[in-house]
């Protein structure tokens, strides 16, 4: 069953799109109208949603990938990972997924707030935000995807 994003979930996923504009340009203002009326439906938990396509849209993707850069909060000590994945189809990229992840698989306590008390990762290093690396080590990921 579908539903709106949440408030909360959807200044988080704005947040999100704000702090990729950087990599992504004018497509981010395209992905922040689709979030404003879009439909989601939670897959396995209620923070990992699939937003809803049109059956045509979805039957067309060709494609995904990841935003370059990510958010990292912290629940209880526990790192939490926050993305969301594109979905390409012949036009352009969509949003297809938000997903917000406590990496030790335990319920979430606390939903994250958009804003300065989260870390922003891009290619596995932290580049601004808050810093979380006491608990949300750094890795060398390749670079973000260049979007065609």
């Amino acid at each position: 069953m579908s539903r709106s994003l949440e408030v909360r979930e959807y200044k988080l996923l704005d947040f999100l799109l704000d702090v990729n504009e950087p990599l992504y340009g004018h497509r981010v203002k395209i992905w922040k109208k689709q979030i404003k009326t879009c439909r989601v439906r939670e897959i396995d938990t209620p923070y990992f949603l699939a937003v809803c396509h049109e059956d045509v849209v979805e039957q067309s993707g060709c494609g995904a990938v990841t935003l370059g850069r990510e958010l990292i909060a912290i629940d209880q000590s526990v790192p939490v990972l926050i993305y969301a994945v594109l979905m390409k189809t012949p036009s352009d990229w969509i949003v297809d997924i938000f997903n917000v992840d406590r990496l030790d698989g335990e319920a979430l306590m606390t939903y994250p707030e958009a804003g300065d008390g989260l870390m922003i990762m891009e290619a596995g290093k932290r580049v601004g935000g808050a810093d979380w690396r006491s608990v949300y080590g750094e890795s060398d990921l390749p670079p973000p995807a260049i979007l065609e």
